[in-house]
């Protein structure tokens, strides 16, 4: 018996539809499971890039200069910086007796610094469009550079030397004929404001060094001398109290001569670390970020009482340093330099320290030389090559997560 045309259709129809649904399915679920790779890659990267690292030890202790103090109290305003070089008979501070002179002071300064810039400007040395347009670079990049990394005192100085450049170029390409007038009316205004401030009652060094306001320095009380005759429990003694200098009517200190030391105690583990090294590079992060480079003067070792007593010498001074006191002290023992790669991506293949990198869409095992390891990254050499003990290069995307890897897989 057959069926009616009728019936036909409505069983075809209903066998394509049936068809459409499993194909619509089965796209649906490719597409599911491509995305699903894209948004859950069961590989990262890194890109290897040049790094520094450093082999360090912290050392609690505290820092000892030879300052002279300057006496002086009330409503100071200074008139040299943290750090900066005085003579005997330098002006460092004045009294303000009266409202608004410290402002008066403070746009008497700024105009003194916008005359001498714009002189300065006028004064080009030498007019090479090229010269020019990489000094103006130069400083642009410097700016930037201290804006980003939040450097606010050198923040003003960048600022100088960028406006500096862009008024040479000015001058020597002809758009501007000279500053003379605009220097004249800063000058008419400087002459007015300074006999509005009139004159005031100063502070003078009375010896030469560096200057440091009493607002700013983190002097001890500790003596060189006295912690050079101590030895390491004494030492350890002192350094376990206050040691703090008061500020009490005090305007600052000098610090003179070039050199400072730091004196701390560790244990003897620590202290072992320090055979053989003479020279260093110090730091105190948050105060004085950069490596100074410094010399252990000494290492001395009581075995009764466990400890030793180290000595530093450091032969730069600057803002940041003469606001050292009792501090934790970054030693960098020796300093390293190459390609950085994290620790996860370390593998161990046939004996051989390896990482593997991605290229193109293969994995490849490349070994490495380590020259330097903490508990997150290696460091290996930056000259790495294909065929040698290491293979690494610089911007390699090196694997760090991963599963089955293995050379000439595909990611």
């Amino acid at each position: 018996m057959q069926r009616d045309p009728a019936e036909r259709r409505r069983v075809t129809r209903n066998i394509l539809l049936a068809l459409l649904t499993v194909v619509l399915i089965a796209a649906v679920l490719y597409i599911a499971v491509q995305l699903y790779a894209i948004l859950h890659r069961t590989y990262r990267t890194e890109t290897a890039i040049q790094a520094t690292m450093s082999d360090s030890v912290k050392l609690t202790g505290a820092a000892s200069f030879s300052a002279t103090p300057v006496q002086g109290s009330g409503n100071l305003g200074y008139l040299v910086e943290d750090g900066e070089r005085v003579t005997v008979g330098t002006a460092i501070a004045e009294y303000y007796t009266a409202d608004g002179q410290d402002l008066l002071r403070e746009e008497l300064t700024n105009l003194d610094r916008e005359i001498s810039l714009l002189e300065r400007s006028q004064n080009s040395t030498g007019s090479d469009l090229s010269v020019l347009t990489t000094q103006t670079r130069s400083a642009l990049y410097n700016l930037l550079d201290q804006l980003d990394a939040g450097n606010y005192t050198a923040i003003r100085s960048a600022e100088e030397e960028f406006l500096l450049a862009q008024n040479r170029m000015q001058v020597s390409t002809g758009q501007s004929q000279g500053f003379a007038s605009t220097i004249a009316e800063l000058q008419a205004q400087r002459d007015a404001i300074a006999a509005q401030l009139g004159s005031l009652d100063t502070i003078t060094a009375s010896t030469n060094g560096y200057f440091v306001s009493a607002g700013s320095a983190g002097l001890t009380t500790l003596d060189a001398e006295t912690a050079d005759a101590a030895d390491p429990s004494r030492l350890a003694e002192i350094l376990s109290g206050d040691l703090s200098v008061s500020a009490d009517g005090m305007a600052g200190w000098i610090v003179s001569g070039f050199t400072w030391r730091f004196y701390a105690t560790c244990d003897l583990e620590t202290a072992a670390r320090f055979d053989g090294v003479t020279s260093v590079q110090i730091s105190v992060p948050g105060k004085q970020d950069d490596p100074l480079d410094a010399t252990v003067v000494s290492v001395e070792s009581d075995e009764a009482s466990g400890l030793a007593k180290v000595v530093i010498e450091c032969g730069t001074i600057n803002a940041d340093v003469l606001t050292l006191g009792q501090e934790e002290l970054q030693v960098d023992l020796e300093t390293f330099t190459g390609i950085r790669i994290s620790r996860s991506a370390l593998h161990i293949v046939d004996g051989q320290n390896g990482v593997y990198v991605a290229v193109g869409n293969l994995q490849r095992f490349r070994k490495v030389t380590i020259l330097y390891e903490d508990e997150d990254y290696i460091l290996v050499p930056s000259d790495g090559a294909l065929g040698t003990e290491n293979e690494v290069r610089l911007y390699d995307e090196v694997i760090v997560v991963g599963t089955n890897l293995q050379d000439g897989s595909l990611m």
